[in-house]
C-alpha cells in the first residue's frame, strides 16, 4: 500500500509537494533524509541513478528529473511487498503530469519557496490513483470468475490460475500467495531488464508446470500438476487465454 508521496528539490531538500495516505513519520525529517541519501549516492558512489531503496518492511521508489542546474526528486513510499512495476508506472505518471502542469521556471530561477501554488496537484494524484484501481468492471470480473471455475472442472491437471496485468497487478487469482509472489518477482525482473511484455512462457517449477500467456495488457496464468505433459498444458493454456481475450479485449 502506498503510504506517502514526495516531490522535492533534491539538492536542497526543500519539499515542494507532499501527500500522505498514512501518517507514518515526520515529513521534514524524511525529506532531509531523502536529500541526504541522494547526495550520498552522487558524491560517494559517483552516480546519479537512484531507483529504489528498501528499509525494513518498506520501500522508497525514486524518479529524478533535471531542470537546468537543478533536480527534482519524486519519491513514493510503500510496503516492500507492493508491486514494484505498478508503483514505478504510477510514479512516472505523477512526474509527467507535474512537469506538464507547472511552469518549470517556478521551480528554478524564479523559485521563492512558496509552495501553495502546487497544492492543487493533489487532484492529479487522486485521478492517477483512481484510474489505476479498477481495470475491469464488476460484471466482467464475474464473467471471468465463471471462466476460471470452468477451467478447474475441465482438467484434473489444473491446480490454480490467475489473471494479471502485464505489470503484475492481480485481477483474479486463486494461486497460493508464495507462488503469486514468485510470478510477480519474475515480471518485475523482466520489466527492469527491458522486457515489458510476456507473450508466452511455460516452465517446470518445484511447485508444478507454470504457463503464462500474454493477452494484450494482461497475462493468463495456469499452474498445472508436475506430471502434466507440456503439450497438454500448452493446449489448455491457449484455449483458456483465447476465451479470456474475447471477454476483456
Amino acid at each position: 500500500m502506498i503510504k506517502n508521496i514526495f516531490i522535492m528539490k533534491s539538492n536542497t531538500g526543500e519539499l515542494i509537494f507532499y501527500k500522505a495516505y498514512e501518517d507514518v513519520f515526520n515529513v521534514k525529517l524524511t525529506s532531509s533524509f531523502l536529500s541526504a541519501i541522494f547526495s550520498f549516492v552522487k558524491q560517494t558512489l559517483k552516480t546519479e541513478e537512484l531507483s529504489e531503496i528498501e528499509v525494513g518492511l518498506f520501500r522508497f521508489i525514486f524518479e529524478i528529473e533535471k531542470i537546468k542546474q537543478d533536480e527534482l526528486l519524486f519519491a513514493l513510499f510503500s510496503d516492500r511487498t507492493d508491486n514494484l512495476v505498478e508503483l514505478r508506472n504510477q510514479l512516472r505518471e505523477i512526474k509527467t503530469q507535474f512537469l506538464n502542469k507547472f511552469d518549470l521556471d517556478l521551480l528554478t530561477d524564479n523559485y521563492n519557496g512558496e509552495i501553495s501554488k502546487f497544492l492543487d496537484f493533489d487532484k492529479n494524484i487522486n485521478d492517477i490513483m483512481e484510474n489505476g484501481n479498477q481495470l475491469v468492471s464488476d460484471d466482467i470480473k464475474n464473467d471471468l470468475l465463471n471462466i476460471f471455475n470452468e477451467l478447474h472442472t475441465f482438467s484434473s491437471f489444473v491446480v490454480s490460475s490467475a489473471l494479471l496485468t502485464q505489470t503484475g497487478r492481480v485481477i483474479v487469482s486463486n494461486l497460493e500467495q508464495d507462488i503469486l509472489q514468485e510470478i510477480i518477482r519474475l515480471l518485475e525482473g523482466r520489466f527492469l531488464s527491458g522486457n515489458y511484455r510476456v507473450n508466452e512462457l511455460i516452465s517446470l517449477e518445484e511447485f508444478g508446470v507454470l504457463s503464462l500467456n500474454g493477452i494484450s495488457n494482461f497475462i493468463s496464468v495456469i499452474l498445472f500438476k508436475k506430471n502434466c505433459p507440456f503439450e497438454t498444458a500448452l493446449i489448455i493454456s491457449k484455449r483458456f487465454s483465447n476465451r479470456l481475450q474475447k471477454l476483456i479485449c
